[in-house]
């Protein structure tokens, strides 16, 4: 069909060879190129959003909305949905409040758009305001819980409100039967219930079977090496499930995929392999050896992609393996940083509580504990 394409076609044909021979990079400047002619292909778009987001390219995120904001308006089908985009890449620059009002600015154009209402809740899940989050998802459920790409995913972001505010049952309930009600049809199911029990494993919930069913449906896809966001969770999967011998074949391939060509690989070698490496570590209770390994990649990992609430669990396991190893030090200046952060989070005032314990700073610890029961107080 190369011969009857016009060049806008022609560009999206370019940017799908890029893809598939693993030059994602380029198929970004592809979309890039096309949305600069025809700022109103909301295919280009919408695509060349999802790629950023798969790259964690925040400034694009936001960057490629906003250079063809004014050329859209109420007169223009789809307005809303690209100020929805819009809202989530504000919110990945952490534009905390010109993403909110332009998400809630979406929302009232087409109460039915999920990416926006899931870009607010990102904004919620940010600031630590998880009671506000959970109104906020409640009110509008009718709206984004229908069967969409995204149902599931907004889902887990209301069991992380839950999850932050010590409701386990809840967030057990909302895995079992919202999260994973069934198999994953998509990987970002997948990766989302991982993440969500890995939350818990990491808190020390008895999770029952639920690791080996999700271990079983990444069994198929450890190749290895086609996407390090993916290779991350899928070793959290196989730690916790417990099969360490499936676990070191995943690292033996994410190591020789790091060895090779495109941009997964360039990824990988930055920061994939180390966090890979980190959660495998872990999962030997080798703590001292995730935190080596995890620590010197905490910032970069945004490459592998996804969103910041996503990535967290890199943090968090990080974190973990301070407390778990004895590395005191290590533990408190961690938890400081996400105190200062987040400081309405009863869980990291948690984890402030337990790294000055473990640093006999007995008063800091008494103050943190108490903090995060205060927090947890209904409003």
């Amino acid at each position: 069909m190369a011969a009857t394409l016009n060049d806008r076609e022609k560009g999206h044909a370019e940017a799908l060879r890029c893809w598939s021979r693993g030059d994602y990079r380029a198929a970004q400047a592809e979309y890039t190129k096309i949305s600069q002619v025809w700022p109103r292909d909301m295919l280009a778009l919408q695509i060349g959003h999802q790629v950023d987001y798969f790259l964690g390219d925040a400034p694009m995120l936001r960057d490629r909305i906003a250079g063809v904001l004014p050329d859209w308006d109420d007169a223009v089908p789809g307005f809303g949905f690209v100020v929805g985009m819009y809202a989530f890449g504000l919110e990945e620059m952490r534009e905390y409040g010109r993403a909110e009002r332009e998400g809630r600015r979406a929302v009232a154009m087409n109460p039915r758009d999920p990416w926006a209402i899931h870009a607010v809740a990102h904004v919620m899940e940010m600031q630590g305001r998880s009671r506000e989050g959970l109104v906020w998802l409640d009110e509008r459920v009718e709206d984004w819980s229908a069967e969409n790409m995204l149902a599931r995913h907004v889902w887990w972001h209301r069991a992380l409100f839950c999850l932050d505010l010590e409701d386990v049952p809840e967030v057990l309930r909302l895995y079992d039967t919202r999260v994973r009600p069934k198999a994953a049809e998509m990987a970002l199911e997948l990766v989302d219930a991982t993440a969500l029990l890995w939350r818990l494993h990491l808190r020390g919930v008895e999770l029952g079977t639920r690791w080996n069913a999700v271990a079983d449906e990444w069994a198929p896809l450890l190749t290895g090496g086609y996407y390090a966001f993916n290779d991350i969770h899928a070793m959290m999967a196989l730690v916790g499930a417990g099969r360490m011998e499936m676990a070191g074949e995943l690292l033996a391939r994410v190591r020789a995929a790091a060895d090779g060509p495109g941009t997964n690989a360039a990824v990988t070698r930055l920061s994939g392999l180390a966090a890979v490496e980190g959660i495998y570590a872990f999962g030997l209770a080798d703590y001292a050896g995730a935190v080596a390994k995890l620590e010197p990649v905490r910032h970069s990992v945004q490459s592998c992609g996804g969103s910041h609430a996503q990535r967290d669990v890199v943090a968090l396991t990080l974190i973990e393996a301070a407390i778990r190893g004895g590395l005191a030090a290590v533990a408190r200046r961690l938890a400081n940083e996400r105190v200062s952060d987040k400081p309405s989070s009863p869980l990291n005032w948690g984890l402030l509580a337990r790294a000055a314990d473990l640093a006999n700073d007995i008063g800091t610890a008494k103050v943190a504990a108490a903090k995060a029961n205060a927090v947890l107080l209904p409003a």
